[in-house]
């Protein structure tokens, strides 16, 4: 879905255009290497995934990074810039969301009302008032009103109560971020550094790498983090290790599981909710999908910022698409750039999925052999 932003921001995207070759969004990280501290894999750049990869440029992926059991299987193109994440900050903000509650700055029951929210430039009513974090996390809260980043048809103010429906409702989402900041009392992007970036070893993300953008008739703005494709797979392998980092808990196993479970579904909202049917299932700020028998875990923005995840394989795949690497770059994806094929990153992933599964049987059976022809030593 395209992105809407303020009148300023669409003047810097006519901007621009003119100044392309000054602004292409192609700067790099002054870092060089961002995950030189993961084991590789033993199946690292192995032939058959090599293979499987190749045409991945062709589909529009500008950095794609596979790892299994938290350790690499394959890693190629633009993997330290610092690319807008654009709705996958969503699933950022849903982990950090997690820590929060368990440092006890808020609960999940709070509402709007106890919180002391509005939204100043279009006052919430006291219906509205009463939705709490965790409908707005599962994109539940029923407050339908003009947000920056939606330009999507969105239903009528008053037609659900908080909790009723679900609807991928971006004032929530940026509401999310503002609430945060102020009970955490930091900058979003000093929340990220401190919980998340710090002890993950994150290379290229700094607080200053969240950006805000505000619509008029609304004082909730919505933030924009930008990450690079190293970082962001550190924060995918945590939520595949259920919170764990190399033995160290920085979150609660049971949130990942709560944040990853569908809270809603197409079992119980229309279908078209779910991303036109892509999805089938929506938790806390992360989607679901069930593919060729597995139940897989994603995040998915813009563009081509995606995060798959098998909880049961432990295989995770991040792929990046450059839309830009700050708001003005962007104006010239918005103007011609082309998204990441996303059907052919989900068959890919797949297609590598069961491969590493395959070659595993196949080790660990010539593991029982060898044991076997040593005389079971």
């Amino acid at each position: 879905m395209t992105p809407r932003f303020s009148r300023s921001h669409r003047a810097a995207t006519a901007i621009c255009a003119v100044v392309l070759s000054l602004v292409s969004g192609c700067a790099s990280s002054t870092r060089s290497d961002g995950l030189a501290d993961f084991q590789k894999s033993p199946h690292w750049e192995a032939p058959e995934v090599v293979e499987l990869a190749s045409d991945a440029a062709q589909h529009r992926s500008d950095a794609l990074i596979i790892a299994k059991d938290g350790r690499l299987v394959l890693r190629q193109g633009q993997t330290i810039e610092k690319i807008n994440t654009h709705s996958v900050r969503k699933s950022i903000v849903a982990v950090l969301y997690g820590m929060a509650v368990e440092k006890g700055l808020v609960e999940l029951d709070d509402t709007l009302e106890e919180l002391g929210y509005d939204d100043r430039g279009s006052p919430l009513t006291p219906t509205e008032k009463q939705a709490t974090l965790r409908d707005l996390l599962m994109s539940r809260s029923g407050i339908y009103m003009d947000a920056s980043g939606q330009n999507w048809q969105r239903p009528e103010r008053h037609t659900s109560r908080p909790g009723e429906t679900f609807f991928y409702n971006n004032w929530g989402f940026n509401a999310l971020g503002d609430i945060l900041e102020r009970e955490a009392g930091m900058t979003l992007g000093e929340v990220i550094a401190e919980w998340l970036a710090e002890p993950l070893g994150m290379q290229h993300f700094t607080p200053k790498d969240v950006d805000w953008d505000s619509i008029d008739g609304s004082s909730v703005r919505q933030y924009v983090i930008y990450m690079s494709a190293d970082d962001l797979m550190r924060l995918a392998v945590l939520v595949a290790n259920e919170g764990d980092h190399r033995g160290k808990r920085l979150v609660s196993a049971n949130w990942i599981r709560d944040m990853t479970a569908a809270h809603s579904s197409t079992d119980t909202d229309p279908k078209a909710a779910f991303g036109g049917g892509f999805f089938d299932g929506y938790g806390y700020l992360w989607w679901t999908r069930h593919q060729d028998g597995r139940r897989l875990i994603c995040a998915d923005g813009w563009g081509g910022q995606y995060i798959i995840i098998d909880p049961e394989t432990r295989v995770v795949l991040v792929n990046r698409r450059n839309t830009g690497t700050h708001l003005l770059a962007q104006g010239w994806f918005l103007w011609r750039g082309v998204e990441t094929d996303r059907p052919y990153v989900y068959a890919l992933f797949e297609q590598v999925n069961e491969l590493l599964q395959t070659k595993g049987a196949v080790g660990e059976n010539q593991r029982v052999r060898d044991k076997t022809e040593d005389g079971g030593s």
